[in-house]
């Protein structure tokens, strides 16, 4: 459904309230800390965004820190510069669904410290049965107003992206062939590799001979909103555990289900897309193991290799999909 001009004048007041406040959010978060890493017998370390990939490259891990570096910084900043950029021009020149639909995928990746944050602080937590502590890590303020940043930062794609488009939705092929025996393939292997991954063990951590923690996805959630980390569980639970799902569930009956191909259903599972974020958890994961391995003995479990491989796996199974049920036009002049 087209926006009335009404509609349009309010959805531009939304979108351009939504971006100034995300990069007021951004600014602030990158001086706030972010974690706080308790050893014993030495002094808490505290580390901000900025802090926190200083460290990854003193300890002798440049490609990390540059990985860290693009997603954490440049990342969500370059998001909200194009959204301003679309904001401020989409009257003047016609914007494609594609460039919208580019910048939601994209994104999300900019949620990567908080799942690295979110990571961290479940695997550290060594602790002897009485219940002597040898390490632990407790997130700070900083990571919530930075996942808060970005979240209104996803969202003001999604209005800004109404704006831009009218309210038209993307354009799909008439008779998409969502049935092909490859592509069940994909979807159903992807789908498999991924409800591995939120049920088997993810790392064993261990120190000497007493401490040592087991890492699972689910486990350690609970374990973090039981701990008063309730931002991180949330994110973990919504972003990496429902929303893969359901978005799994949905594409596997899209493939299975020859009557489950409307226009409605088929734009759900994309939007999705943008949500989903095993992927950016499973970096994240790749990401705390390699400094976890510095600070203890880490072994990787069946649930890390599966995370992983639901990971690519859902990257090419999305690439499929709107390879096989998208028709985006370029904007003609005047439209």
């Amino acid at each position: 459904m087209t926006t009335t001009p009404r509609e349009s004048v309010l959805l531009r007041a939304l979108s351009g309230l939504a971006i100034l406040v995300s990069a007021g959010l951004l600014a602030v978060s990158y001086s706030l800390p972010t974690v706080e890493f308790e050893k014993l017998l030495s002094e808490i370390e505290i580390y901000s965004i900025y802090g926190g990939i200083e460290m990854l490259w003193v300890d002798g891990n440049p490609i990390l820190a540059s990985i860290v570096f693009i997603f954490s910084m440049i990342f969500p900043i370059g998001k909200l510069l194009a959204l301003a950029v679309l904001w401020t021009r989409h009257r003047r020149k016609p914007v494609s669904h594609g460039s919208v639909m580019w910048i939601e995928l994209l994104g999300k990746w900019s949620m990567l410290d908080v799942f690295i944050i979110g990571a961290f602080v479940g695997a550290i937590r060594l602790e002897f049965a009485a219940g002597f502590t040898l390490a632990k890590g407790t997130s700070q303020p900083g990571i919530v107003v930075f996942g808060a940043a970005v979240f209104l930062s996803l969202l003001s794609t999604l209005i800004v992206g109404r704006m831009v488009t009218a309210g038209e939705p993307v354009p799909l092929r008439e008779a998409p062939q969502l049935h092909r025996g490859r592509a069940r393939l994909l979807t159903t292997v992807a789908a498999g590799t991924l409800f591995a991954g939120l049920t088997l063990p993810l790392l064993e951590v261990r120190k000497g001979l007493f401490f040592s923690n087991e890492v699972g996805l689910t486990t350690t959630t609970w374990h973090m909103a039981r701990q008063d980390e309730l931002f991180l569980a949330l994110a973990l639970v919504l972003l990496v555990v429902l929303t893969p799902v359901i978005r799994s569930v949905m594409l596997l009956r899209l493939r299975w289900i020859r009557s489950e191909h409307s226009a409605r259903s088929l734009r759900q599972a994309m939007f999705l897309d943008g949500w989903a974020m095993h992927d950016v958890f499973a970096l994240g994961l790749i990401i705390v193991s390699v400094k976890l391995d510095q600070l203890a003995s880490i072994t990787l479990m069946t649930g890390f290799w599966c995370v992983l491989a639901a990971a690519v796996l859902a990257q090419l199974d999305a690439w499929l999909l709107r390879r096989e049920v998208l028709l985006i036009h370029e904007p003609r002049p005047g439209d």
